[in-house]
């Protein structure tokens, strides 16, 4: 609770993550900054905001001695602090945990449940999950209803966690209603040879998935959209305005939602859903047609079809669809590139420079770069020892051979 009458009132009208003063754990019994307590917008919690149990106490409360997440411990934890659980943002924070961890095996990674934790509860902290109730997610059978999710990555969850969403439905409606949003009937998405083609050179000419997020139909249409666009080295080699074109061929995928749900209507019945997915395709028009001319990125009306097919980029493609190895780009090289530095560089200016961070932001940045910069020492000790016994042995077979 709030030391003084005076700290609480002053706090009433500050935004949870501007709070000051002290607030003693009913756990540990340890007085910590208000900050070290999770926001909370529950009624039973009102008087500043901040659930009773601090941060720390929370994780530690639900993990077993060899560190994995007890997850009816979590539950209940969740359940009398009034948070929401919901098992794909815990599937995304092992997978988080995975990928900063890749040298641990699944079984590995489940020993690590501080940091799983920890970034649980950031997820949840997100505007989307800020406000939810344990009821709200309980309701939405644990699962969130609304997702962009693959089909691959839901049966991954169903596979994963389905035993526990049974478990803590109570009724038999909210398990059904979790499982039909993972096993959700999705029609067949045929990728022809062309369309794998366009998909893998996308990611090979970007550096990562930037589609990864959306439906299998939705990749699909993406990557085709996008693959013209690559042909061009001056759009492949330009960081940002590779970003700019990325977001008119998003803004083109929603053109192409409301164009087929505008095809579905009926005029006479429908005319004012019509009228609203209308004014929203022309606003995405509009914001296309402005980026476009922005960035000298518009090829309406272009005649000529051989352009671009002299540049490299368009070369090596021409060379990869026939199956010749050589033409590969060592990928190892491009990252050390002088683009690829100065393009991480200046992605990381940005984020420094229009980033807004709280301070419960910072200090879990902080944590989670020293986690990482752990992590990444023990992958390169272990390559070290990997390089000196390959030495080793490198010495013993020459002196074999001489």
């Amino acid at each position: 609770m709030p030391k003084t009458k005076s700290q609480s009132s002053g706090n009433k009208s500050l935004p949870a993550n501007q709070q000051k003063g002290k607030k003693v754990c009913t756990c540990c019994h340890e007085e910590k900054n208000m900050t070290d307590f999770y926001f909370s917008s529950s009624p039973m919690y009102s008087l500043d905001e901040r659930i009773p149990v601090c941060k720390e106490c929370c994780k530690t409360s639900v993990l077993a001695e060899d560190g994995r997440i007890d997850f009816d411990k979590f539950k209940d934890l969740l359940r009398n602090i009034d948070k929401p659980l919901y098992f794909d943002l815990l599937f995304s924070s092992e997978e988080s945990v995975k990928k900063e961890n890749s040298y641990l095996s699944d079984e590995e990674v489940s020993l690590h449940g501080m940091e799983i934790l920890q970034k649980y509860f950031t997820l949840v902290a997100m505007r989307q999950d800020k406000s939810k109730s344990y009821s709200d997610a309980e309701k939405e059978g644990f699962i969130h209803q609304n997702s962009n999710r693959t089909k691959k990555e839901k049966d991954k969850i169903l596979n994963r966690y389905s035993h526990l969403i049974n478990q803590y439905s109570q009724n038999k409606v909210s398990s059904h209603k979790a499982q039909s949003v993972i096993q959700q009937t999705e029609k067949q998405i045929i990728w022809s040879e062309q369309d794998k083609q366009n998909k893998q050179y996308a990611i090979e000419v970007v550096g990562y998935d930037p589609f990864e997020e959306y439906p299998e139909e939705g990749r699909k249409f993406l990557f085709n959209q996008l693959s013209p666009y690559l042909e061009d080295d001056s759009n492949a080699d330009d960081a940002y305005k590779l970003s700019q074109i990325l977001q008119i061929i998003k803004n083109n995928y929603q053109i192409d939602i409301c164009d087929k749900k505008m095809s579905q209507l009926d005029p006479l019945k429908d005319a004012e859903s019509i009228k609203t997915l209308s004014d929203i395709k022309n606003k995405l028009v509009q914001s296309n047609d402005k980026i476009a001319k922005e960035n000298e990125i518009s090829v309406k009306n272009r005649s000529n079809k051989d352009a671009g097919k002299s540049t490299l980029t368009y070369l090596m493609r021409d060379l990869r669809e026939k199956d010749f190895d050589k033409a590969e780009a060592d990928y190892y090289d491009q990252l050390r590139g002088v683009g690829s530095q100065w393009a991480t560089n200046m992605s990381i200016k940005a984020i420094k420079e229009n980033g807004i961070f709280d301070e419960n932001d910072k200090k879990e940045i902080y944590e989670m770069q020293l986690d990482m910069i752990a992590a990444l020492n023990k992958e390169v000790d272990e390559l070290k020892e990997k390089i000196r016994v390959l030495t080793l042995e490198n010495d013993r077979l020459k002196a074999g051979v001489g």
